[in-house]
């Protein structure tokens, strides 16, 4: 069973982390495209040569010059080989890198979607957890350059070792110092990354946080119900200020960046500017001062991209790490069976603290639904009633007190096993724009839902006549993302509760299930639910006193207790809480 505890806290960044991320994005190049890796690694490979080999074309060239035209045409035309070598190699390394980081990126995200399809809902809930998922998503862009950068950080290594071989035998100090160039960039970048890394948590809150409120403005439901309401604004002016506190964090880290790069350019620039003097003092003659000098401005660039691609390697050291972790939450996938026959339901003393609440949220709750009742929750907002639908469900942890389902411990089931036993339809019901087909079918854990049972769902759910106007039927595209059909609120609950009927597990909850649906179709919708209840255990959550009519039985709470107990016409029979709460609705 997948883990349900927050990830651990990041570890220091070392050399260690380094190597291992490094080896995890060959690896994962090798496994998603070894064709393309192996092209690149021979394409930088031989670019990084070229280089070391036009130094000594030149000093060849320089050479043969006193020996007249005709000697000097052979390294003349191997020196032009050598540049037009280096251009389309040069071309070709980038296109054929950037391929193969498409190639990977597309396979880690693939991963990223199927790992967090495997996490519980006490996983999901988890704010840490949260965190990672979105800053890992936010990094598969830098993961797939990771190989490439390896790639480029050797090949660079290779190039300047390449020069101060080339270099060496006209000044073997300015082939030291060439080489000890790389030096600054390498500690200056690893720097950047380890303090980037200490930065990550708290960056990814105030930038996950920025795009969840930039998503609630440009969504098509919720920014039109911002833009009613006229208070876009005051969510633009959250979103503003979510994103200041992101880009604070990062101007901060930038101007440190910027800081260690300067001096790690002067230093560069100390080291490079004095092999030059050395290729000056060695006296190696005309041909070894012009090799000399172009293979010390070679250097450089060998030198900066080396350093870059060393950098980026060490930059995403600590991103391959937090994908492992993501990974290890993931587990193993636990197919989930739904299980239609289950005989009672029963809660016992269930009291429930949210982390950081001053009081339970519940407290020693207790009730029991038998297959064939329908068994209603009712209280104002904030009284108990979807945390101790999460409760039964195992969504949330109890502090004390026991659920059992069929008359055992529901903990000894895996959630897996105990999320098969419910099917829950919310007020916050996900609007998938998706075919219809594709927006019923997530209701059942089953690959190919039959459209027999696609259409029965429908219909259970007073939605078939919908969807058959529909200009494609099953094959309609709903929502507006994607060029779909529109839906009022009401034909999308109807989507929704038709996916609680295609699953047909043994325990339904309903938790406003019909809010956003007119009375006459609400009354069709609780008939429909009323034929089956034989079926099921149904638990109902309402604010509507009406719907709670045909219910067997109904639990009041208030201040996450559970204050009165009794059918619909008991608790209207003398001054109840119940009645209190419904009184406009029922004078």
């Amino acid at each position: 069973m997948a883990r349900d505890e927050d990830p651990a806290p990041a570890r220091p960044l070392g050399v260690r982390s380094i190597l291992v991320g490094a080896v995890w994005s060959l690896r994962e190049a090798a496994r998603t495209s070894p064709r393309w890796l192996l092209l690149t690694i021979t394409t930088s490979t031989v670019l990084a040569l070229v280089p070391a080999a036009q130094v000594r074309a030149v000093a060849w060239l320089v050479e043969s010059v006193d020996e007249g035209m005709r000697t000097a045409l052979v390294p003349l035309v191997l020196l032009t080989l050598l540049v037009g070598a280096g251009e389309v190699l040069g071309s070709a390394e980038n296109l054929v890198g950037q391929r193969a980081g498409l190639r990977l990126m597309s396979a880690l995200n693939s991963r990223l979607a199927r790992i967090a399809s495997t996490l519980g809902p006490r996983q999901l809930a988890a704010s840490s957890i949260h965190a990672l998922l979105e800053g890992t998503r936010e990094s598969t862009f830098a993961l797939s350059r990771g190989p490439r950068s390896i790639i480029s950080a050797l090949s660079a290594l290779l190039a300047a070792l390449a020069l101060g071989a080339a270099i060496w035998p006209f000044s073997p100090l300015a082939a030291g110092l060439v080489v000890l160039a790389l030096v600054p960039n390498l500690i200056i970048f690893a720097w950047a990354a380890g303090m980037q890394d200490s930065r990550f948590a708290e960056s990814a809150t105030h930038g996950a946080r920025f795009r969840y409120l930039l998503d609630q403005l440009v969504d098509a439901r919720t920014g039109a119900d911002l833009a009613a309401l006229g208070t876009g604004g005051k969510v633009a002016a959250a979103a503003h200020a979510a994103h200041s506190r992101f880009a604070s964090i990062n101007d901060r880290i930038y101007a440190a960046l910027l800081r260690g790069d300067l001096l790690g350019g002067v230093a560069t620039a100390v080291l490079l500017g004095g092999a030059l003097l050395a290729v000056l003092l060695d006296g190696a003659g005309a041909a070894g001062l012009s090799a000399g000098v172009l293979g010390v401005i070679a250097g450089l660039q060998a030198t900066r991209s080396a350093g870059f691609a060393l950098g980026d390697v060490i930059t995403v050291a600590p991103m391959v790490r937090r994908f492992r972790e993501v990974e290890e939450l993931g587990g193993a996938s636990t197919p989930q069976t739904v299980v239609r026959g289950v005989s009672s339901l029963q809660a016992r003393d269930v009291t429930v603290t949210y982390p950081g609440a001053p009081a339970p949220a519940l407290r020693a709750a207790s009730f029991r639904a038998d297959r064939g009742e329908m068994v209603a929750l009712v209280g104002v907002n904030g009284a108990g009633k979807t945390t101790l639908v999460s409760a039964l469900m195992g969504t949330v942890l109890p502090d004390s007190g026991a659920v059992e389902i069929d008359g055992a411990d529901a903990n000894a089931l895996t959630m897996a096993e105990r999320l098969g036993r419910f099917g829950l339809v919310t007020q916050e019901f996900g609007r998938y724009e998706m075919t219809v087909r594709d927006a019923v079918a997530p209701g059942s854990p089953q690959e190919g839902v039959a459209d027999d049972d696609v259409w029965r769902a429908l219909d259970d759910a007073q939605a078939g006549d919908l969807v058959r106007s529909l200009p494609t039927g099953l094959d309609t595209m709903l929502g507006p993302q994607f060029g779909g059909v529109g839906l009022s609120g009401g034909q999308w609950q109807r989507i929704a509760l038709a996916r609680i009927h295609l699953r047909g597990a043994g325990i339904r909850v309903l938790d406003e299930p019909t809010s956003a649906i007119d009375a006459e179709a609400e009354q069709e919708v609780f008939a429909q639910l009323r034929e089956t209840a034989a079926e099921h255990i149904t638990i109902v959550v309402s604010h509507r006193a009406w719907t709670l009519r045909g219910t067997d039985r109904i639990h009041v709470l208030e201040h996450g207790r559970i204050v009165e107990t009794g059918t619909y016409e008991e608790l209207l029979a003398s001054e109840t809480r119940f009645a209190e709460i419904f009184a406009e609705q029922l004078s």
